[in-house]
């Protein structure tokens, strides 16, 4: 894992690079960021938060209610999927069709063994709360869907919704979470970059019970 990390990682010059020659109302019409000419970067919601996106320093700083910027110590699959998706996203609205990852094409077999969505821990946390589930999804700007015994849709970005669902279980079934998303996923990201942006969903999700 760490191995496909730095993979990871090695990418990131690429897509700064990228970033830094596509004209900023393309970004911005494909992304609904919002450009700032005098910080020289995009300004984009991403969860239920404000991020700043400087290409000519290569950073991604958080943005607070007064526009003042914090830097945090960001994961690198948040870096991935954030520059993905202001170089790659298509100017195309989600339909709010749900599908899984099953449905995706090569999903069957991508997310497989290291690459499996990665539930586990948030069944664990919430799979006997369902209260704190919907609880944890609305700090990420969620909202309540009826799907499963409890579930919830955040937008990740303007134009990627993720729905995360939860079946309570009984005495013969444990609870279970499964991950959906907007049948254009596709349109905007490759497999590995849908399976970062779970990842870090994931992480988000679990800091929030460790919080409450």
């Amino acid at each position: 894992m760490q191995e496909e990390t730095n993979q990871r990682a090695a990418f990131d010059p690429l897509y700064w690079e990228k970033l830094s020659k596509v004209h900023p109302t393309d970004v911005c019409n494909r992304t609904e960021a919002i450009y700032n000419p005098s910080k020289e970067g995009f300004v984009l919601p991403v969860y239920n938060l404000r991020y700043l996106i400087v290409p000519k320093i290569k950073k991604i700083l958080r943005l607070e209610w007064n526009d003042q910027t914090v830097e945090e110590d960001l994961p690198q699959f948040f870096h991935l999927m954030v520059l993905v998706y202001l170089t790659e996203a298509k100017d195309i609205k989600p339909t709010y069709t749900w599908i899984s990852e099953k449905d995706l094409k090569g999903g069957s077999t991508f997310f497989r063994g290291l690459h499996r969505l990665q539930v586990d821990e948030l069944e664990n946390l919430f799979g006997r709360d369902p209260d704190a589930f919907l609880k944890a999804g609305a700090r990420l700007g969620g909202s309540k869907i009826l799907y499963g015994d409890k579930g919830f849709c955040l937008e990740v970005f303007p134009k990627v919704p993720l729905a995360y669902i939860l079946w309570k279980g009984d005495e013969e079934f444990p609870p279970r979470i499964g991950v959906l998303f907007d049948s254009t996923i596709e349109s905007h990201f490759a497999l590995d970059v849908i399976w970062c942006m779970v990842a870090e969903t994931n992480r988000r999700l679990a800091a929030f019970s460790a919080s409450q």
